[in-house]
């Protein structure tokens, strides 16, 4: 799949979320069920999926996971998720993912490619 044919699966995809209501709304309400449908992917049972939408006078903010183990080990992983951590100033209309480990990245990755394959779509 080139980069071109990656840029128009996306916004195939964005342009779907912005003008088709009765599929954001079901983003929203079951985002777990709307993706696996609309992707082909089967998520396991412990991911979950949460929709945020996006909002002209609000900011949204992910908190990230309180860590866990003794002191040394809560400042070093307090340390590396400081190393990650960015600001979006201006992300009106990008919408996108955010995920929290290296786990879930390849659940997407992995979602994406069931998606591209259920299109016809090669890789």
């Amino acid at each position: 799949m080139t980069q071109q044919d990656n840029n128009a699966f996306a916004e195939r995809d964005y342009r779907r979320m912005i003008n088709d209501p009765d599929y954001r709304q079901r983003l929203i309400e079951d985002p777990k069920g709307t993706l696996s449908e609309t992707t082909g992917y089967a998520f396991q049972q412990d991911v979950r999926v949460e929709v945020i939408e996006q909002e002209p006078d609000t900011i949204c903010m992910m908190i990230p996971i309180k860590p866990k183990g003794t002191e040394a080990q809560v400042e070093q992983a307090l340390h590396k998720s400081t190393e990650r951590t960015f600001d979006l100033l201006f992300s009106s209309g990008i919408g996108g993912y955010f995920i929290p480990s290296d786990k879930l990245k390849w659940v997407l990755r992995d979602m994406r490619r069931s998606w591209i394959r259920k299109l016809g779509l090669k890789l």
